[in-house]
């Protein structure tokens, strides 16, 4: 059957995803096809359109995929169903996962940005921060529930003089299993943390940026998404239209 051509900015996200393309691990990409003869082609990925497109965000009204604007699939865990990611659109925000447990969407959101994941291990990592607050999550995925199973944490305390705010010193405090460490280096303080987190996380395997999966436009879960394409397009060729995405 005949493709549809993608108007230019479309094509270019289905094509070459956005982000870094060389963060990626390149071991046994999967192709899975999404979308084929006017329908979305597996019962997981309708549950996920589904899910996206009527969510309401923060009771405001807004949907997902009003917010988020970019998504990919990647094999979190060891199931045959991958997860949905969905790419953070900005720092207020994070990331989204959407994983299947029973016919449920379960979603977990990571704080700000940066995130990583390690392919088949249930292994996410958050690893950012914000307003003098550094954090290093490890979540773990497993059984359709998301658990934090490691949390390292760095906070600067300001100190100022009382008369005069331009004087005092800074301090960082390592916040880890409880404990509070004043850090006076990267590595003398807190050194349990970085062992402990080696066995949890990095040991694990090559770790994906979740910046640079081969990513779509959410614009396609809308119901009238078939708009986006060429206008002068026969029943036939939308019917004959596959979306396939690479999935790691």
């Amino acid at each position: 059957m005949k493709r549809i051509i993608l108007p230019i900015a479309f094509a270019f996200l289905l094509l070459v995803g956005c982000g870094n393309q060389s963060k990626v691990d390149q071991k046994q990409p999967t192709e899975v096809c999404v979308w084929k003869h006017g329908q979305w082609t597996t019962d997981w990925m309708q549950k996920y359109v589904e899910y996206v497109r009527n969510d309401d965000i923060f009771f405001t009204g807004k949907r997902i995929i009003d917010i988020w604007n970019t998504w990919g699939l990647a094999y979190i865990d060891d199931d045959k169903t991958p997860e949905m990611i969905l790419l953070c659109p900005g720092e207020a925000y994070g990331n989204k996962v959407l994983t299947i447990r029973k016919d449920k969407v379960i979603e977990w959101s990571s704080w700000r940005c940066n995130a990583s994941y390690i392919p088949k291990s249930g292994l996410i990592e958050n690893n950012d921060g914000s307003m003098g607050e550094y954090w290093d999550k490890v979540i773990r995925l497993e059984d359709g529930k998301f658990t934090e199973i490691f949390n390292h944490t760095d906070k600067i305390y300001m100190y100022h003089d009382k008369i005069d705010d331009t004087t005092g010193t800074d301090e960082y405090y390592c916040h880890f299993k409880g404990d509070s460490t004043l850090r006076v280096g990267f590595v003398d303080d807190c050194g349990e943390y970085y062992r402990l987190k080696d066995e949890v996380y990095n040991s694990k395997g090559n770790a994906v940026e979740f910046d640079s999966i081969d990513c779509q436009s959410t614009s396609i879960f809308n119901m009238d998404w078939p708009q986006i394409l060429q206008e002068n397009f026969t029943k036939e060729e939308y019917g004959g239209y596959t979306l396939t995405v690479i999935v790691k």
